[in-house]
């Protein structure tokens, strides 16, 4: 910041204010953002014999109605999907053939605490599965609706619109009466209400001020990884997907009041020529910072910055596919970037989904997996700055990929080494994506900076989509999804020996620029200008 920002630059009670503001949608968005690992959740089932049970057990059997001795000569052993054929209509041994397996015509479910036993979707888990693929489409969709709405409407009104969206729509998920009715509010409900997250950033940085992204990223994050592992403990709670949706979506209509609580970006308000509203915004800063601004160097400012902005505008450079034919810097390090990021987020989000897979009670295992994200955030906090960029990329995606082969070479059932290498594996992936918002950012020029940013994450959204698929892999075998987890880290680490650190050097403001020679200079004080997107 220049000398007349000092009141949004760094920490005061007016940014710590806002922090407390932004931390219910955040952590909200944190709760929403994996619900299918527990409201689509694998269900003990097995075949209904009608022959030995009658129809009374069909559905959810109690306890009582889910096993008995005639399983031994009716069902295979370690059968779901499948029963013994029968001879005829009665429940002794003899009466079954043992020889000759049939498919299911109806299915018991130990439970009906998703939607797997009310929508009856056993021996389905394409089905299953493509409930988070569908949900992380929407995500997809999201990202270019809510930053139009960002960007003509304000940061605040986005904010308020996305976690409204998700709170109305996924009140209405909870009334679903069919899979592909559901199906639709879930996508439904993240197109509209998937953009919390990249609103509450942005506004956040540009209250606190370009150079302390790297604290926005705590700030956010901490409420976040409190909102996954809330997810968690509702579910666990209430033990009905209904009951969870209707009473985790309703507190986010309380984003109806934040057009009167919630400040705007000033920096918005310039850009939209709102000077009057930009000063009194500045002045409410500055007075709960103890910071003394005169208004002739406010309004000075302001028009300034509106210039700079009017004139920065029209002189953005179109040029970006020519760019990226002529310089091979640019497709190396755009290329090396894709990988990273789609990797980075299918690891991440894929981790989310095989927390369940672990031992122990899912509830408690998951809400952990989630509290991991913490230390991670902190690590990240402490040593980017220290220690540079690539090296603790490199470190993060090195941690993830050993936890994770290392894991994948366990048996299956390991009990608390398991849990331990893959609280490990998380925590690096979590390293890992908050790394990628700063070093991604530094890697391009300033002229095209937020356009391949977006690029990035708009691909790294690809692995979101994917990464509720990897059970399907596990139907071969278990430790496949852990051992692909593993190997992408690797491959990712590898790739980090293709693009420079840029701790300390002096950032590309032009395609110019990219020179490998460019970064060997002292960094200006200037610090990089880009507001990263989110994942």
């Amino acid at each position: 910041m220049s000398g007349g920002e000092e009141w949004c630059a760094g920490w005061g009670r007016w940014q710590a204010r806002l922090a407390l503001l932004l931390a219910l949608p955040v952590l909200l968005t944190g709760a929403y953002g994996t619900n299918y690992v527990f409201l689509a959740a694998p269900t003990p089932h097995r075949c209904h014999v009608p022959e030995c049970e009658g129809n009374s057990s069909m559905g959810v059997a109690s306890e009582a109605q889910w096993s008995g001795a005639w399983e031994r000569w009716a069902l295979p052993e370690g059968a779901r999907c499948q029963r013994w054929a029968a001879r005829a209509h009665a429940c002794q041994p003899h009466h079954f053939d043992n020889t000759s397996a049939v498919d299911c015509d109806a299915y018991v479910y130990q439970h009906g605490s998703s939607i797997v036993a009310e929508f009856d979707l056993a021996c389905q888990e394409w089905k299953r599965s493509l409930v988070g693929t569908v949900h992380n489409i929407g995500m997809l969709i999201s990202l270019p609706i809510m930053g139009f709405v960002s960007d003509r409407w304000g940061r605040r009104s986005a904010l308020v619109v996305s976690g409204c969206g998700a709170g109305l729509l996924g009140l209405a998920k909870s009334f679903a009466s069919s899979y592909y009715i559901y199906l639709l509010a879930e996508l439904l409900e993240t197109v509209f209400g998937a953009s919390v997250y990249p609103c509450a950033f942005v506004l956040m940085i540009e209250w606190l001020g370009v150079q302390q992204r790297i604290l926005a990223s705590l700030v956010l994050g901490v409420p976040l990884a409190l909102g996954a592992a809330a997810l968690a403990l509702l579910d666990y709670a209430t033990g009905y997907w209904r009951t969870w949706a209707r009473l985790a979506y309703p507190p986010s209509l309380l984003l109806l009041l934040y057009p009167w609580l919630l400040p705007e970006s000033v920096r918005w308000l310039v850009s939209r020529g709102r000077l009057r509203e930009a000063s009194d915004a500045v002045r409410r800063a500055a007075r709960a910072n103890g910071v003394r601004l005169a208004d002739a160097a406010l309004d000075k400012m302001l028009l300034e910055k509106e210039q700079i902005g009017a004139s920065a505008e029209s002189n953005i450079d179109e040029g970006l596919f020519a760019a990226i034919v002529k310089y091979g810097v640019l497709r190396r390090r755009l290329c090396v970037c894709f990988a990273w990021w789609m990797s980075a987020v299918f690891v991440f989000y894929g981790l989310a989904v095989q927390a369940r897979a672990l031992a122990g009670s899912p509830h408690g295992t998951y809400a952990l997996v989630a509290a991991a994200e913490l230390p991670a955030l902190l690590l990240n906090t402490l040593l980017l700055d220290r220690v540079g960029r690539r090296p603790l990329l490199t470190a993060a995606l090195l941690l993830t990929a050993a936890a994770l082969i290392a894991l994948s070479c366990l048996p299956q059932a390991s009990g608390a080494v398991a849990t331990a290498l893959f609280l490990c594996g998380k925590m690096g992936a979590t390293m890992t994506l908050n790394a990628l918002y700063v070093y991604t950012a530094e890697l391009f020029p300033t002229r095209a900076r937020q356009r391949l940013l977006a690029a990035c994450s708009t691909l790294g959204r690809v692995g979101a989509i994917l990464a509720p698929l990897t059970p399907l892999l596990a139907e071969y075998k278990w430790w496949l999804p852990t051992l692909l987890f593993g190997a992408l880290p690797l491959v990712s680490a590898a790739l980090t020996r293709l693009v420079p650190d840029t701790l300390h050097r002096r950032l590309p403001d032009t395609f110019a620029d990219l020179d490998e020679s460019s970064l060997d200079e002292p960094a200006p004080e200037q610090p990089v200008q880009a507001l990263p997107d989110t994942v």
